[in-house]
């Protein structure tokens, strides 16, 4: 271990107690412990509650603490019309929404008492809907249906102000689009074509990642800024039927999915800062086609999901600056 006399002229400062609250990298001496502190960013995934039966690619909404997943399949069936509610302890049934339908897992949109899913299929095959539901913490209400007919889309945003983008019609589409609470109109479309990829952040500041083009799982990401699509940085880990979090997309989350050639779920987790992505920890579980939420990308949720079956599974991810003894011996 070394000594503050050998740190001296580092502009490491020296305080002879830790800060109350210390900033992620922030570093410092503690000379009543005669050592160097630190305050790395610790993110991990833990155990959640589990849905009340398992499904995958419903639509989530909310936060870590107040969760909501609507829709879903449990092959061989059709989409269920189940939707649930999350206290960030347990999933408890809600209303049922209006149309049974699943393949909106990379949807993130609206919160637990102002929640929104659009789009997705009815049944195996191409027996997809336009088909929008707004939720108000009690009951689902029909909105008004989308412009393009759209499953395994990618979208975010809240209940007045949501965008979709990418997704199949039946075939791989580069279709973006636009709600203002009332209607759904066309936006520009996406730069790279895909399906079972996934949107986060605002109408106005949004972000899609990953996704399914012909010869497999795609690394591109796209931000939007209301009017164009411009292309960002690629992810680490290539994938499609993955989800996210992120109410901005500034600080936002992605994670799971699967890969092809070769076929593979995947439990890697990326955060993007709206510069680089950068790899955190791993999901317990490897897994595609499972929901995220409206969270951050320090609060999240990871529900649901196809491993060999549908899972009904929840892991929640958290990531905080905590103090740390850096051995320079």
């Amino acid at each position: 271990m070394t000594t503050y006399r050998a740190l001296k002229g580092y502009s490491i400062k020296s305080v002879t107690s830790d800060p109350a609250n210390p900033k992620e990298g922030q570093i410092w001496y503690n000379r009543s412990a005669k050592a160097i502190k630190v305050a790395p960013n610790i993110a991990a995934w833990a155990s959640g509650g589990n849905l009340t039966a398992a499904r995958s690619t419903g639509g989530g909404a909310g936060t870590q603490t107040a969760g909501l997943y609507a829709g879903g399949q449990t092959p061989p069936g059709p989409g269920t019309v189940n939707s649930e509610e999350y206290n960030g302890t347990a999933w408890t049934e809600g209303n049922n929404i209006n149309t049974g339908r699943y393949e909106i897992g990379g949807t993130t949109a609206g919160t637990q008492t102002a929640g929104l899913i659009f789009g997705g299929n009815t049944s195996p095959g191409w027996n997809a809907v336009n088909a929008t539901e707004e939720y108000n913490g009690t009951s689902w209400s029909n909105g008004e249906a989308m412009a393009t007919t759209v499953s395994f889309l990618s979208g975010s945003g809240i209940q007045t102000a949501a965008f979709s983008a990418g997704g199949r019609t039946p075939s791989n589409t580069n279709n973006s689009q636009e709600y203002d609470g009332t209607d759904w109109t066309n936006g520009n479309n996406i730069n790279t074509t895909r399906q079972a990829l996934v949107g986060v952040g605002t109408q106005t500041a949004g972000i899609i990642a990953g996704g399914e083009s012909p010869g497999g799982g795609s690394n591109a990401s796209e931000t939007y800024n209301g009017t164009s699509w411009t292309n960002g940085p690629n992810l680490g880990t290539a994938r499609y039927r993955l989800s996210g979090s992120g109410q901005v997309y500034t600080a936002s989350l992605v994670f799971g999915g699967r890969f092809n050639p070769p076929a593979a779920d995947k439990a890697q987790t990326e955060s993007f800062d709206g510069t680089s992505w950068t790899e955190e920890g791993d999901m317990s579980t490897a897994r595609q086609q499972l929901s995220g939420n409206r969270g951050t990308s320090t609060a999240a949720l990871a529900v649901g999901g196809l491993t060999t079956a549908q899972v009904a599974s929840t892991e929640e991810f958290s990531a905080a600056a905590t103090t740390r003894t850096v051995d320079v011996s």
